[in-house]
């Protein structure tokens, strides 16, 4: 690249699934485009967003439709760097369209010369042998990478392409003020009780008897002066079935909020919510991260083995969504874990903090490959 060209280039392009309401997705969006902030203007960050007026005032950045391929090259042909960024964008679970999405995306900036930089990403699963030679040949073209656990890491060694092992964007992010309506009622809703964040979400792991065994586990074990926060995450996926506990919850007898999300503009104000939990209970990764992060114990659901790992690598409870044990073992179990969980908070708490630091440093390795490559073409002589 000519120095003239690079002077024409200005923007930082970055791409993800973003725009979808996916509270995983917009965290990590929201701490990668405040690290570029401290690098390159909030204007020459672009973001591919499948809303992109949202995305724009939520973040203080331009963004651009995902969907629009011209304006996706019109944009390469005057951007520095492609970001393709965070949460698990290949893999073939839901299909190989992602895998192709993103695999064009990363080809399409080869062929114009901008760099790539594989953002912090979680690999797989990669069921096929189509999804796997795509996601091996869009690993390869990157610049540089980044991957945010042990299985993507030695998934890439084993392709022989170079890459960091770091930690998930969202370990770095810092709680931001909550709307005044929205601070005012969770504060009145907590008052001096024991307060639970629930975070659950569809999936096929999850059925009628785990259903069943979770309001068992929650109901013998939390005190009798208790207060349950329903977290709709993604509320288009985890409304209904947060509703459906609630109802049950109520029969009970028992205090539930589900917590109404129009007013919440982005992920840092979810983190303000959940670091006011005395305990989360949830499915989904970045309700875990994000209460972690703050050092509130979790009880996680491990419908994935990404959930598995965090929770393993916290040394937090877990309940296993099996689907060959009975009923009854699964629900034994379940009171276990979380009679264990209520009467060791403290201590749970105390280990939560301790790891978040060692994945906080990790995470900042995400801000120190994004400075290199920037001032690298700020002054190319800097990578010799």
């Amino acid at each position: 690249m000519t120095d003239q060209t690079t002077s024409q280039r200005r923007f930082v392009l970055v791409s993800g699934y973003y725009g979808f309401g996916n509270l995983g997705d917009e965290a990590i969006l929201e701490e990668l485009t405040n690290e570029l902030k401290q690098l390159i203007a909030p204007t020459d960050i672009v973001v591919l967003s499948n809303n992109p007026q949202q995305t724009a005032k939520a973040f203080g950045v331009t963004a651009i439709s995902r969907w629009q391929p011209l304006s996706l090259i019109t944009y390469l042909f005057k951007s520095r760097l492609f970001v393709s960024g965070g949460g698990g964008l290949f893999q073939d679970s839901t299909g190989i369209k992602s895998v192709i999405f993103y695999g064009c995306q990363i080809t399409l900036s080869r062929i114009l010369s901008v760099p790539i930089l594989i953002y912090a990403q979680g690999l797989g699963p990669l069921k096929g042998e189509l999804a796997r030679n795509i996601t091996r040949l869009s690993m390869r073209e990157a610049s540089r990478a980044t991957v945010r656990d042990g299985t993507s890491y030695k998934m890439l060694q084993e392709w022989h392409v170079e890459a960091e092992l770091t930690a998930d964007p969202v370990w770095n992010l810092a709680a931001t003020a909550l709307p005044y309506s929205i601070a005012q009622k969770l504060k009145e809703f907590k008052s001096d009780n024991f307060t639970v964040g629930l975070s659950l979400r569809n999936s096929d792991n999850f059925g009628d008897q785990h259903f069943a065994a979770l309001v068992s586990a929650l109901n013998e074990n939390l005190p009798e002066k208790s207060s349950l926060l329903l977290l709709p995450l993604q509320a288009k996926q985890d409304k209904d079935l947060l509703l459906r506990f609630q109802r049950v919850w109520t029969e009970l007898g028992r205090n539930s909020w589900l917590l109404e999300t129009e007013d919440i503009q982005r992920p840092s104000q979810w983190l303000n919510i959940l670091s006011q939990c005395d305990l989360v209970v949830g499915m989904r990764l970045h309700a875990l991260i994000l209460a972690l992060s703050a050092g509130v114990p979790v009880v996680g659901l491990s419908y994935d083995a990404k959930v598995a790992h965090v929770l393993n690598q916290f040394e937090q409870p877990i309940l296993n969504l099996t689907k060959e044990s009975q009923p009854e073992t699964v629900t034994n179990e379940w009171i276990a874990t979380v009679r264990m969980a209520v009467a060791t908070t403290q201590g749970l708490s105390e280990i939560a903090k301790g790891h978040a630091q060692g994945a906080k440093k990790l995470a900042c390795q995400n801000f120190q490959l994004l400075d290199r490559l920037l001032n690298m073409q700020s002054d190319p002589s800097a990578g010799r």
